[in-house]
């Protein structure tokens, strides 16, 4: 299966996507963001989270970087950085606006509404899977994989807080065994650290770093992230 993001074909190189907010798109300069490959919008840690001031936001991004976008309205229960009563409302604003947008597995009925509005606008849709206490056992991220997909998945994006270095291992040879599902995976937190660097080479599609500040354990930036990758000849530009 090929998948591009706008015309990146994903799979082909190690990807890097920086996460931003609203007031990085304001402030940062855009030779820093153009550090990442793709750029994930983290509305939960918008600022103001009116659809007007969030949609202005990503007219900002399109007019002052030429780069995709992921849209991002993380549940505070996997990660996310405040409570947003209507997210549906918010991603209906941004969908149009955006090149993939990334919900939780868990969300299923939020899902299958943003689903619609992808298939609509020709987006990629991303379901993810955020565990801070534990890396599931193979039996388990099957099972969340399944579900993706079957929930209109075009990536399952799986990021687990492992217990020591084994796991991290097992998470990496697990997307190893299935990078032909079209997988986003990391371990968080220092331990995991080495998965956002080597899980590229093992399928993972994407690997995320910061631009303002971390959004996640064990992030690093977007451009510590993109300078390794070319030390160890993994990107040339």
């Amino acid at each position: 299966m090929e998948l591009y993001l706008c015309s990146i074909k994903l799979g082909e190189i190690p990807l890097v996507a920086g996460a931003v907010n609203d007031t990085d798109v304001l402030t940062v300069s855009p030779d820093l963001l153009h550090t990442a490959d793709i750029l994930e919008l983290r509305v939960d840690m918008f600022d103001i989270l009116t659809p007007e001031h969030v949609e202005e936001v990503f007219r900002t991004v399109r007019g002052r970087v030429n780069k995709p976008v992921i849209a991002t309205i993380r549940d505070v229960a996997e990660g996310g950085q405040k409570e947003i009563p209507d997210r549906a409302l918010l991603y209906r604003s941004v969908v149009p606006l955006s090149d993939a947008v990334d919900v939780e597995v868990r969300n299923a009925d939020l899902m299958k509404e943003v689903k619609e509005w992808c298939v609509t606008h020709r987006k990629i849709l991303i379901g993810s899977y955020h565990n801070f206490t534990a890396t599931p056992d193979d039996s388990a991220l099957d099972e969340i994989v399944v579900r993706g997909k079957e929930q209109g998945a075009d990536i399952v994006k799986i990021a687990a807080m492992p217990g020591d270095r084994e796991e991290v291992t097992r998470l990496l040879l697990y997307t190893l065994r299935n990078r032909d599902k079209m997988l986003i995976t990391m371990s968080m937190g220092d331990i995991g650290l080495p998965s956002r660097i080597f899980g590229p080479l093992f399928g993972s599609l994407v690997t995320y770093g910061y631009i303002g500040k971390p959004s996640a354990p064990g992030q690093l930036s977007a451009s510590e992230l993109l300078y390794i990758l070319r030390r160890l000849k993994l990107r040339q530009t």
